[in-house]
């Protein structure tokens, strides 16, 4: 049977975060409808006050984020026994509603020195206030924020606490230990640990549209090695700065990286260089690593193989004796390549049309970022003559996310 409850929200954890954590809390089947903002228009209309998140259930529809985080707070047995403890409940989760409208602010103030003013406020007085008041709620109710026990007050926070670190760029719980530790006891709930390892990465919401992005990767002004890490970030719907550096810039921000090459990928102040640990890290940041190390293991396989080939039509490329250069990318027109694309050709159509595992990895998103590399070099649709993988390229080239990339990517010669 389809899920009774169906929410609708945009593709973000946002308001509807902490109606998703109660329906995992409670094991409440619903169907978690996720749309793109450009698909908002169209549908805006159907909405009962034109905001979103929107629940339907028998035919009904209800808007406001808190009225249908308290109306599921129902279903699972987390409000209150009476009108007094709901009150109690309702005015600590207003006071936090009120504590994250204000950063609503930052997006809407389109002068960027009012914009910093604007943040800088928030993180040393909205935030601070609201926190102390918190944390002291916390220990007065037995590590609860309210009626001394688990209530959907709990998790309204919990669900909504990683907007509060994005908009400060730290963890702002460190300072205030009672609050961290009902973060941790909550996450650590069953149906909601269940949830976060499950739920679809996303950017840095809605709140942080005005913030910097968290990732930053740097590589040349081509696809090359970091496409596939583009592909992934694109895929997972993560925000990322995607810095070109021009050859002529390249000497002197060389002895910046850590091994003096490219790309890099930087995070919470460190920085990381290798296209394939890079890819990895993402892989498992977007849901597409494998679930053991085995697994783990034979997306690894398929990934060193495919750099094996990569590798060996790159020294064919960049010889520069004439005569040599001939005789490699003769070798590698006639025996490198249709070697490794036979085999991997066999590998896809093993594995219910994937690389690994029998379904969608990280694998197929890094060999299918690295096929224009191939046509190059042949000057042919290398894929027309192995039929699993040219498939597998367009299923993947068909993921939204990644044919939109492909569409607005800047154009380059490699």
């Amino acid at each position: 049977m389809a899920p009774s409850y169906k929410l609708t929200y945009f593709a973000t954890k946002g308001w509807a975060e902490p109606i998703r954590f109660l329906f995992s809390y409670g094991d409440l089947d619903f169907e978690d409808v996720r749309i793109q903002h450009d698909q908002w228009l169209a549908l805006k209309d159907q909405a009962p006050f034109g905001v979103l998140p929107m629940l339907e259930h028998e035919g009904r529809k209800a808007g406001q984020s808190v009225a249908i985080s308290r109306y599921v707070a129902k279903k699972v047995q987390l409000a209150g026994k009476d009108d007094w403890e709901d009150l109690e409940i309702d005015a600590v989760v207003d006071s936090i509603k009120d504590g994250c409208l204000k950063i609503s602010a930052i997006r809407a103030e389109s002068d960027e020195e009012k914009r910093k003013a604007i943040k800088n406020n928030i993180v040393k007085e909205v935030f601070p206030n609201m926190l102390k008041c918190l944390e002291r709620l916390t220990q007065e109710n037995n590590g609860y924020l309210v009626l001394g026990r688990l209530t959907w007050a709990d998790l309204y926070f919990v669900s909504l606490s990683d907007h509060l670190d994005i908009i400060a760029e730290y963890k702002v719980l460190k300072d205030y230990p009672n609050l961290e530790a009902l973060k941790r006891n909550v996450l650590a709930l069953s149906g909601i640990k269940k949830w976060v390892e499950k739920r679809p990465e996303t950017s840095c919401e809605r709140y942080s549209i005005a913030m910097a992005p968290a990732y930053k990767l740097t590589y040349f002004d081509g696809r090359g090695v970091a496409e596939a890490s583009r592909f992934l970030f694109k895929y997972g719907g993560i925000d990322f700065e995607d810095v070109r550096v021009q050859h002529a810039d390249w000497p002197q921000l060389k002895e910046k990286t850590p091994f003096g090459q490219l790309p890099v990928l930087e995070h919470n102040g460190k920085k990381v260089g290798q296209s394939i640990a890079i890819a990895r890290y993402l892989g498992k940041l977007v849901k597409l690593a494998g679930k053991d190390d085995w697994e783990n293991l034979e997306i690894d396989a398929v990934v060193d193989t495919i750099n094996d080939m990569r590798l060996k039509i790159v020294v064919a490329h960049f010889e520069k004796d004439e005569e040599k250069k001939k005789i490699l990318k003769e070798t590698a027109l006639k025996e490198t390549i249709p070697y490794y694309l036979t085999r991997l050709d066999a590998i896809v159509q093993k594995n219910k049309g994937y690389l690994a595992l029998g379904k969608l990895t990280w694998a197929d998103l890094y060999f299918v970022s690295m096929s224009p590399t191939f046509d190059t070099f042949t000057g042919e649709d290398v894929f027309a003559k192995y039929p699993n993988l040219k498939a597998l390229r367009d299923k993947v080239d068909a993921l939204p996310a990644i044919k939109k990339w492909i569409e607005e990517r800047p154009k380059s010669e490699f």
